[in-house]
């Protein structure tokens, strides 16, 4: 294995769900150089929920996705980026360079296609909130899933249970479950 097969990893507090935006303040000067490689090479980077070791470093979750730089900008020492998630991945290995952590990543495929189905109607209104106008023709049940799970109001350890599911329509059907718990949906 090379160093071009390891992946850099963002740890965070947050889980990123492929099709979906998050927003990103960088200020660690590890983050900083890690988002300009990234800008550089045209790479995509892991963005893992963490948790803490006890020594100063994190450890993340064997699931992540895939972070795409969509946007960025930025002033004194604060970058600010937008990312989509694109595909989850297994963490196969990891190990820290430095302060940073890198990982062999496995990609997960992409789930099937599969249209919401009618029990998914109280959602439409809430992924319209989101995304604007639904197409006539709708949205697949993964599509719909990723986006409404991103913005879910929930404890990121919730949103890696959705993450890691892989049927679609179990994961709309959890984020029901979860929003009427809240007084949702």
């Amino acid at each position: 294995m090379t160093d071009t097969d390891w992946t850099p990893l963002f740890l965070l507090r947050t889980v990123l769900f492929p099709k979906a935006l998050l927003g990103l303040r960088i200020f660690e000067p590890r983050y900083l150089d890690m988002i300009s490689a990234s800008l550089r090479q045209g790479r995509d980077f892991g963005i893992c929920l963490s948790h803490p070791r006890g020594d100063g470093h994190a450890e993340p979750e064997l699931v992540g996705t895939l972070a795409r730089i969509v946007d960025w900008g930025g002033e004194a020492g604060i970058l600010q980026i937008q990312v989509r998630g694109q595909k989850r991945f297994t963490i196969q290995d990891w190990r820290y360079e430095g302060q940073l952590a890198m990982a062999s990543i496995h990609p997960w495929a992409e789930e099937p296609i599969v249209p919401m189905g009618r029990e998914s109607q109280p959602l439409h209104a809430i992924l319209e909130d989101l995304i604007g106008k639904v197409p006539a023709a709708g949205i697949d049940a993964s599509s719909a899933g990723m986006v409404l799970a991103q913005a879910l109001p929930a404890s990121p350890e919730e949103k890696q249970q959705l993450l890691v599911l892989q049927d679609p329509l179990e994961r709309l059907r959890r984020i029901a479950e979860l929003l009427s718990q809240r007084g949702g949906a």
